[in-house]
């Protein structure tokens, strides 16, 4: 499928995109005079929107995402050692026609992590994944900038091999697959959101690599986090957001498995 129409067909079905789908719906049905099913679509838009803008939902889904100790925080010194660190894009907003440096994402301890878990010996090489997703309109791939970054963090450039083809998880491992064999890498510590680890260590391990799961970037698990009820209960656009990355995620799954 193309990059373009799986962009586009991931944001239609996202909590937000049903929302205003079920609006859309609900003015059709009321300018030809069908009230009661305006009436119906309009509660179903207020209740869906309370639900994915709370915390609750959030947590039964990311509790199933989670699932597991070895996607819990650790220490970089408490991880065995691999062949090299692979660390996945998002992390990082390339260069583009409004940036002339790499913007970083909420997602940028994937590349603070790499950078701590080389420094603490546990790999001698770093592997940058991440392509050019819009070549149009950035002018540099997400390994190009997170190789700026890691030098940043103190990185040495020549331990660093960039993977720039691929645009989505299954090609990173794919083609960080294809680097491994030439360089005889067979064990890696694979850094990426904790949310995202489940899919990404599948990936990886699809396609013959041994995997050391380094998740960071954790989300709170948000029934556990102190705060009054009342703040529990109301909408957030924070919430929203958080649920619509599990979402995207639980879809990533479903879909990987169909292809096998």
């Amino acid at each position: 499928m193309p990059i373009l129409l799986e962009k586009i067909l991931t944001l239609l079905f996202a909590p937000l995109g049903i929302m205003f789908g079920a609006a859309i719906l609900a003015l059709i049905l009321l300018t030809i005079g069908r009230r009661r099913g305006a009436v119906i679509f309009l509660a179903f838009l207020v209740a869906w929107g309370w639900i994915w803008s709370t915390p609750f939902l959030g947590s039964v889904l990311l509790g199933r995402l989670l699932d597991g100790d070895h996607y819990l925080p650790h220490y970089a010194e408490e991880l065995p050692a691999g062949d090299a660190i692979v660390v996945l894009g998002g992390g990082v907003w390339p260069v583009s026609g409004a940036r002339v440096y790499p913007d970083l994402t909420h997602a940028a301890d994937r590349i603070w992590h790499a950078a701590r878990l080389y420094h603490a010996g546990r790999a001698p090489l770093i592997v940058a994944s991440g392509g050019n997703v819009w070549p149009r309109l950035q002018r540099q791939s997400e390994a190009e900038a997170i190789r700026v970054v890691l030098n940043a963090f103190g990185v040495p450039d020549d331990v660093i091999v960039t993977e720039d083809r691929s645009r989505n998880t299954r090609q990173n491992a794919v083609f960080t697959a294809g680097l491994a064999v030439s360089r005889g890498i067979r064990r890696v510590l694979l850094v990426t959101s904790a949310l995202h680890m489940s899919r990404a260590e599948a990936a990886f391990e699809r396609v013959g690599l041994d995997v050391i799961p380094a998740a960071v970037d954790f989300t709170r698990r948000h029934s556990n986090f102190p705060s009054p009820r009342i703040l529990r209960i109301l909408p957030s656009a924070y919430n929203l957001g958080v649920n619509t990355r599990l979402f995207r995620e639980h879809l990533g799954h479903l879909i990987y498995r169909i292809k096998g």
